[in-house]
């Protein structure tokens, strides 16, 4: 479960190719609060990374209804997880550090409004802005 998991939020950037899936992504509202919900955990993608796109510093939170599905294997409508992804700097000593944010990703649990893409709804906000959406492809999103 836990890797299912992981590997649809490293994903969930990789716009732009496969199938186009319509998705009104402007139906997911931008997480507010996502910072006081369980972290889930925290990666580092370093350069060789696939996708690109997916390099950096993250962290993946998840809400009440992510949390229980993840015990449960079983995710409610309304399961959110959300992958705040920074850039990351080399300090000194060869230390990473975290640099400007690239991105809030999110996925979230709707198996009546989004079939096509397993029950699951995607959007991204570029560099961490509600007004700037930035998933073209859901499909795109479901299959990484």
């Amino acid at each position: 479960m836990y890797i299912w998991i992981r590997n649809i939020c490293a994903g969930i950037v990789s716009l732009g190719i496969g199938t186009a899936v319509a998705q009104d992504g402007s139906q997911i509202a931008f997480p507010d609060g996502y910072r006081t919900w369980f972290h889930h955990h925290s990666t580092v993608n370093l350069v060789g990374h696939a996708p690109e796109g997916n390099i950096g510093i993250q962290h993946v939170y998840a809400n009440p209804l992510a949390v229980e599905g993840l015990r449960s294997g079983k995710f409610e409508t309304g399961a959110t997880f959300v992958v705040d992804r920074f850039k990351y700097v080399e300090g000194d000593n060869s230390r990473l550090q975290q640099g400007d944010r690239k991105v809030i990703a999110l996925m979230t649990r709707d198996e009546a409004r989004y079939p096509e893409t397993g029950g699951w709804g995607f959007e991204a906000f570029k560099g961490g802005d509600p007004g700037a959406r930035v998933v073209k492809d859901a499909k795109a999103c479901f299959v990484c």
